[in-house]
């Protein structure tokens, strides 16, 4: 009804004529129960129900999805409420909620939403009055991800434990005082080329270094790294001016002093590069060439790194189906470049945890597992069609690891399950985990995009 008069152009009992000139509201089933469209009032107004404040419109304004084009909920049917819980504090699938969907306000009610907005109101295609939301499964959403993050972050070591290990393997030695080192100029910039220390050091200032830790090995030879050309130093591609070097093998840089450090003729020297001098060749072989799997030790049993199947498979256990990494993508610290798993020493295999549970799950410990790349770097250049020795001589090849075994108590998970049996944290500790009143807003809000 335009200007409070009837529309006459519209055939009369159509559903434009019933919304448009009787003024009847679409309705919207969620879960079994009727609510009115209600765009006056910006919300789903639930029917035959007075208690319940019905859904919002501007509470779920950051759940709408776009490339579905509706509104993807957390749902109480109980209470017939939008209900939003923080996903970053959940370990258990909510048994109160569902989670559903349903359009946008244009598609529910096309002539409302036109009204409101001040646009034309003829010619309206009404296709229908009611609408069924729909129900998704858990797994349509990303609420498992989130739980099985969280579960993740309690295995971690807490802060107390934390051993920082160091970045690389590489063959460091106290720096040649008996000679004059050579340099190599980096954009102009005169840099001592430190082979013992596998460095370059600013000659003007020698506090600024650029490690091999920090730069890119190139596939075959030579290495290079981002560099700006105001501090002298390290930095990302992203500061302007900054320029990518490219600098040679250290043997080409100081082939004297690589020949010294390692104890090697000037003359083999001659046709050596890094790799043959700063990766294990008999390992290399071995593995490259001979067939030879890489193995890894777990809490006493040996598992064969197996790449091609992208799993470890326990040795001496047919009936196990070993650890497989896709199940570990939660587990992954890509800053340590380390899996951290629950671990079953009787099945030899990763075994998900609960973070309800009071106790400390029997025949499970914690492991950590080093990254693939580290595990068996042959076989990802393998993967990736590249050349076996590609990318070897920052992290070097092993044919044998052994897993770091974490004692439950220093987890975060044990102070998880004293918690679980109504036992006092410690005051510092409640305060830490209590949001600030001006953060509960904020807490809220990381719960949406479900």
């Amino acid at each position: 009804m335009e200007n409070g008069l009837p529309n006459t152009n519209i055939e009369p009992g159509s559903l434009l004529d019933l919304r448009l000139n009787k003024g009847i509201l679409p309705t919207l089933d969620i879960a079994g129960h009727t609510f009115y469209v209600d765009l006056r009032m910006n919300k789903l107004r639930p029917k035959d129900d007075f208690i319940s404040k019905g859904i919002d419109f501007t509470e779920i304004k950051d759940y709408y999805d776009r490339d579905r084009r509706a509104f993807v909920i957390p749902y109480n049917p109980t209470k017939r409420e939008f209900q939003q819980d923080d996903v970053s504090k959940m370990t258990e699938l909510p048994i109160d909620i569902i989670i559903v969907q349903f359009p946008n306000q244009y598609e529910l009610d096309i002539v409302g939403w036109n009204r409101k907005h001040g646009n034309s109101l003829t010619d309206q295609d009404v296709k229908q009055m009611h609408f069924e939301a729909r129900t998704l499964p858990w797994v349509d959403t990303n609420v498992i991800e989130h739980i099985k993050r969280n579960v993740a972050e309690q295995l971690q070591p807490k802060e107390e434990y934390i051993v920082n290990q160091l970045k690389d393997n590489l063959y460091k030695i106290p720096t040649d005082t008996q000679r004059v080192l050579p340099t190599y100029k980096v954009f102009g910039t005169e840099f001592i080329v430190d082979v013992n220390q596998l460095e370059l050091r600013q000659k003007a200032n020698p506090k600024n270094v650029i490690s091999l830790s920090d730069m890119e090995e190139k596939a075959v030879q030579g290495y290079r790294f981002w560099y700006s050309p105001n501090t002298k130093g390290l930095t990302t591609y992203a500061e302007p001016g900054a320029k990518l070097a490219e600098i040679p093998d250290f043997v080409k840089l100081d082939p004297t002093g690589m020949s010294k450090k390692h104890n090697i003729s000037e003359d083999i020297m001659a046709g050596m590069d890094d790799f043959k001098l700063m990766v294990d060749q008999d390992a290399f072989d071995k593995i490259a060439y001979k067939g030879i799997i890489p193995t890894i030790d777990i809490a006493g049993h040996t598992f064969h790194i197996d790449l091609f199947n992208d799993k470890l498979h326990p040795k001496d256990d047919i009936w196990s189906r070993g650890i497989i990494f896709t199940e570990l993508k939660h587990y992954y610290s890509h800053k340590d470049n380390i899996y951290t798993i629950p671990y079953n020493q009787k099945t030899h295999t990763f075994q998900e945890v609960s973070l309800n549970v009071k106790e400390i799950p029997k025949d499970l410990i914690v492991v950590q597992i080093p990254g693939k790349r580290t595990l068996d770097p042959i076989g990802q250049n393998k993967a990736g069609d590249l050349n076996s020795s590609d990318y070897l001589k920052k992290h070097g090849v092993q044919l044998k690891f052994d897993a770091k075994v974490i004692p439950w108590h220093q987890t975060r998970f044990a102070e998880t399950v004293k918690q679980n049996n109504g036992q006092e944290v410690k005051v510092g500790q409640k305060k830490s985990t209590s949001p600030k009143p001006e953060e509960s807003e904020f807490s809220k809000r990381k719960g949406r995009r479900m």
